[in-house]
C-alpha cells in the first residue's frame, strides 16, 4: 500500500501548479518570501538509498531564491505505520547524504529544506536530533548536529482548512490522505470537494480520486457498494459512471484495461483491477456482473485467473 500511496502523492506533486500550492501551506511565510516559487522545478532524482526505502520516500524540487541562490525541497513521504521517533536521525542521514552527492558531483552547494509528510493515524510529536541530548548534555550540545525539520502532519488539518484550498489535486489530496480509514467520513467531504468544481481539468483530476479511493478500501470495506448506495448524490454519480466506464468499455479479449488508472501511472497494476476489487469489497459475482455488463460465466473466469474462486 505504502507503494501506491507513494504514487498517488507523487503524481500530484509532480505537476507544478499543484508543488507551488502544496509548498505554500508547508513551509513558514517569512522562508516563502525568500523563495521564488515560479522558478520550482520537479527534478528526477532521489538521496534516498537502500537503507532508506523501506523508511521513506522522496520528491524533490529545485527552485530559486530571490537572493539569486538556489535551494532543494524535499518532500519525504513517511512509509512507517508507526511513529518513529528516531526519524529525525534518519532525516540527518538523508541531508548528509544529499550533501555528499553534491560534492562527489562537483556541484555548486544547494540548502536543503527537508519537509516530513506523514499521514498515519498514530498523533506523533516529532522530535529533532537534538531532543535526545538534553539534561547531563547540554554543556556538550554544541557537539551534536542540529537542522530544522518541517513536520506535515496532514491527520492534524482541520477539513475546513483543506476544503479552503482552491486547488482541487491538492485539497483532494490531502482529504483522501486524511480520511483514509473511514469511506464514509471521506465521501462525505468529497461531495463539499466535488460541488466546487469549475473547469474539465478539476474534474479530471478529481477523477482519479476513485481509482485510490478502490486501492486503499478494497479489503477493508465494500466501497461500491457504499457508494452505489448514496446514488442520489452527484459526486456518488459521477463515481458510479466512472466506474462503469472503466468496467464497460474497456474490454479487450476479457481484459479490463484501467482507463482512469492511466493518468495516475500508465494503467492498472493487473488489467482486472476493478472486477477483481469488487469481489475483494464483497460484492458476489452476480452484482459485480449486472455493474459491469459482462456475464457471470465472464466474472467467474476473470476471478478464476487471478486465483480468487476455485
Amino acid at each position: 500500500m505504502n507503494s501506491y500511496h507513494d504514487k498517488f502523492i507523487k503524481e500530484r506533486l509532480s505537476v507544478k501548479q499543484n508543488a507551488i500550492d502544496f509548498l505554500k501551506i508547508s513551509i513558514s511565510p517569512d522562508l516563502l518570501d525568500l523563495l521564488d516559487l515560479n522558478t520550482i522545478v520537479h527534478v528526477k532524482n532521489s538521496f534516498v538509498n537502500k537503507e532508506m526505502k523501506e523508511l521513506f520516500s522522496d520528491i524533490l524540487f529545485e527552485c530559486r531564491m530571490k537572493s539569486g541562490d538556489e535551494a532543494y525541497c524535499a518532500v519525504l513521504i513517511e512509509h512507517k505505520s508507526y511513529k518513529d521517533p528516531y526519524a529525525g536521525f534518519q532525516i540527518g542521514e538523508y541531508l548528509f547524504s544529499a550533501y555528499r552527492h553534491q560534492i562527489k558531483n562537483r556541484e555548486h552547494f544547494k540548502i536543503i529544506i527537508p519537509i516530513l509528510f506523514y499521514h498515519h493515524e498514530q498523533k506523533w510529536e516529532f522530535q529533532p536530533v537534538e531532543a535526545f541530548f538534553k539534561d547531563n548534555y547540554k554543556d556538550f550540545i554544541k557537539f551534536v548536529p542540529k537542522f530544522e525539520t518541517i513536520f506535515f502532519d496532514v491527520k492534524s488539518m482541520q477539513d475546513e482548512s483543506i476544503l479552503a484550498i482552491r486547488n482541487i489535486a491538492i485539497a483532494s489530496m490531502l482529504m483522501t490522505q486524511k480520511h483514509d480509514n473511514d469511506i464514509h467520513v471521506l465521501m462525505d467531504r468529497l461531495e463539499k470537494i466535488f460541488e466546487s468544481l469549475q473547469t474539465i481539468e478539476e474534474r479530471n483530476s478529481f477523477s482519479s480520486i476513485f481509482v485510490y479511493i478502490l486501492h486503499v478500501f478494497r479489503k477493508e470495506h465494500n466501497a461500491i457498494e457504499i457508494i452505489n448506495k448514496g446514488i442520489h448524490k452527484p459526486v456518488n454519480q459521477f463515481f458510479m459512471t466512472l466506474y462503469q466506464q472503466i468496467t464497460e468499455k474497456s474490454k479487450l479479449e476479457g481484459k479490463l484495461e484501467g482507463k482512469l488508472e492511466g493518468k495516475l501511472e500508465g494503467k492498472l497494476e493487473g488489467k482486472l483491477e476493478v472486477v477483481v476489487a469488487s469481489y475483494d469489497d464483497g460484492l458476489e459475482v452476480a452484482r459485480i456482473s449486472k455493474i459491469t455488463g459482462l456475464s457471470e460465466p465472464e466474472v467467474v473466469r476473470i476471478l478464476k485467473e487471478h486465483k480468487k474462486i476455485k
